[in-house]
């Protein structure tokens, strides 16, 4: 009887065994298959997003970033006219970044930087840190008439067409076991328009080499590429998009990347009324597949470990 008891418990401890191997087998699928809307892995996110220095938990090393913000103030010392005595010209600048420091193990990341100080600032000081002093000391008036000023340690009221705000935001965006991409968010409010700019850089985290249009596209290709954001433009239209669109003409000079596909950007006023602002037109990797050099086709087939970043915000 006790053998034949014993037969019993261990049967019994394999339909254990072959129930729990189910269980994390389909944990495992879910995670692969949408790892952002599997349950399983809400303790996995949280703690993504504790961890701020960290962009991927995995195989390659986390990146780290450093979060600094600046602002300066600058008011006329004269009113703007004899009988507007409160009425003062304004100019606010506003920094804020979140720059990387090592990635993927390694701070031997200046052509990263150096491509991020270009975009930035248009400099080439080797420097971003330094790069945002520049920016922040030089006011923006929206006078051409020269007068005095003085540097003021709270921001000024913004009084009508007298008031100048200029921003500069550097941040990533998104992130994975081969790329990184970092975002620069140029803005400017001149007291009748609100403009914006945005740039992107990619960067290769293995390889440590910044990704231009000539490494993800093939040239000969690029007919080909413009067709698609054309085709996509129409199904926007025809699907009674809020925004008509037009076609493109050519390629823009701005690309950010994603989990599926490539983000096209195009500058205000480029396919839509200025009024719009900037528009993002996506076509996915696989419509983009015979567009791409064989070195990013061999990224987007082995590529895993995203993430996606929120953009940074100013503390005020």
């Amino acid at each position: 009887m006790k053998t034949k008891r014993s037969f019993f418990v261990v049967i019994a401890l394999l339909v254990i065994l072959d129930i729990a191997a189910a269980f994390w087998y389909i944990a495992g699928r879910l995670n692969s298959d949408d790892e952002a809307s599997n349950p399983l892995n809400a303790e996995k996110m949280a703690l993504r997003n504790e961890v701020a220095d960290s962009t991927i938990l995995g195989e390659t090393v986390p990146d780290k970033f450093e979060i600094t913000e600046k602002s300066q103030y600058f008011v006329s010392t004269s009113p703007v006219t004899a009988d507007k005595p409160r009425t003062h010209w304004t100019s606010i600048k506003r920094y804020k970044g979140r720059i990387p420091v090592s990635i993927n193990g390694s701070e031997a990341i200046g052509d990263l930087l150096k491509e991020i100080e270009h975009r930035a600032f248009g400099l080439e000081t080797g420097s971003i840190s330094t790069c945002a002093a520049t920016f922040l000391k030089t006011p923006r008036f929206n006078s051409n008439s020269p007068f005095d000023y003085k540097q003021v340690t709270s921001e000024p009221h913004i009084a009508e067409v007298y008031g100048n705000v200029a921003t500069i935001k550097i941040f990533p965006t998104f992130t994975s076991d081969y790329l990184l991409v970092m975002a620069i968010d140029k803005q400017n409010y001149d007291g009748y328009r609100h403009t914006e700019h945005m740039s992107f850089v990619i960067y290769n985290r293995k390889r440590h080499q910044v990704l231009n249009q000539s490494n993800i596209f093939n040239r000969e290709r690029n007919q080909q590429v413009l067709n698609l954001i054309n085709a996509h433009i129409d199904e926007l239209n025809a699907a009674g998009s809020s925004v008509h669109l037009s076609h493109a003409g050519t390629l823009p000079p701005e690309i950010t990347l994603g989990r599926k596909g490539v983000l096209f950007v195009f500058d205000s006023g480029a396919i839509a009324d200025s009024s719009e602002g900037i528009i993002n037109v996506f076509v996915s990797y696989a419509k983009l597949r015979s567009c791409f050099t064989q070195e990013f086709k061999a990224i987007v087939d082995s590529n895993n470990g995203f993430w996606d970043y929120e953009p940074v915000k100013f503390s005020d």
